[in-house]
């Protein structure tokens, strides 16, 4: 069956092995990824895996990053970076709630064909729920883009959860109608009450199954991938940060088979406009 890894990242080579151990010390050694984070490993994973397509999810902790970013993005895209990666790899751009130029870089972003943004409220210091960021998603969501954003606890982030918890996306999405957005890691339900995420549910939310592999098989993550909607739950797995391979089984030995086309490939490829 045809897959697409909606929610993955790669760094360029000269940064890869310094990012990825920064962010591996971030955790405190609870997490260790799979990959080294460069985009020729991220490619063999891929080809190991049987994942046909991923979506690669920049993000822009600073808002000069916009146009390298954005720069790497169109290079993929168009070859630059290789047959391969033009073929596999789908990127997004990324723009910063403080960037000046805001605006003119999200109407640059959308008539370049990008589809969608990545977002990380963390990363960027900024909340879901806070209005002065209204502006900039109701300008995604008039220029047709999507955004795929960080939810939940973030494990580097262990005394943060006030920024993109199901309570701040629901917030948002109540002040921004018809903005396309997707919750990473099944909507951020790790670490919040159980049903928290129904509030997000009734708002039209997507949510993706990048849950981390320690949170697999807990109660709340089985009953989000086990019953939110098929046509708007999408495979995810953060790579370089769990394997792709285990993810498709874990989803395909809890998901019921009629629901795997949309949820591996046909959500994603009505998104991305494939």
């Amino acid at each position: 069956m045809f897959k697409i890894d909606f929610h993955s990242h790669n760094y360029p080579d000269r940064l890869a092995a310094r990012a990825m151990a920064s962010m591996t010390a971030s955790t405190g050694g609870l997490l260790w990824p799979v990959g080294d984070g460069t985009l020729s490993n991220h490619l063999d994973w891929l080809d190991r895996d049987g994942v046909e397509r991923a979506v690669m999810c920049p993000i822009a902790t600073k808002p000069g990053q916009f146009g390298p970013i954005l720069r790497t993005a169109l290079a993929i895209r168009e070859g630059a970076m290789g047959e391969r990666a033009r073929r596999k790899i789908i990127p997004l751009a990324s723009v910063h709630p403080l960037d000046p130029d805001l605006f003119v870089h999200l109407e640059t972003v959308a008539a370049s064909g990008i589809r969608g943004l990545k977002l990380h409220p963390y990363y960027q210091n900024f909340s879901l729920d806070d209005p002065s960021v209204f502006p900039m998603f109701r300008k995604i969501a008039d220029l047709g883009l999507f955004v795929q954003c960080h939810a939940g606890l973030d494990i580097g982030y262990p005394d943060r959860r006030d920024a993109c918890s199901p309570r701040e996306i629901a917030v948002l999405l109540e002040n921004v109608p018809g903005l396309t957005f997707i919750a990473a890691h099944l909507g951020g339900c790790a670490g919040f009450p159980p049903h928290a995420t129904d509030r997000i549910l009734d708002l039209g939310c997507y949510v993706d199954t990048s849950a981390l592999a320690k949170d697999w098989y807990k109660d709340e993550q089985m009953r989000l991938l086990r019953s939110w909607p098929r046509d708007r739950i999408l495979f995810g797995t953060d790579f370089p940060w769990v394997c792709c391979g285990e993810a498709v089984s874990w989803v395909r030995s809890v998901r019921a088979p009629e629901d795997l086309e949309l949820l591996f490939h046909g959500n994603a490829e009505r998104l991305l406009g494939l």
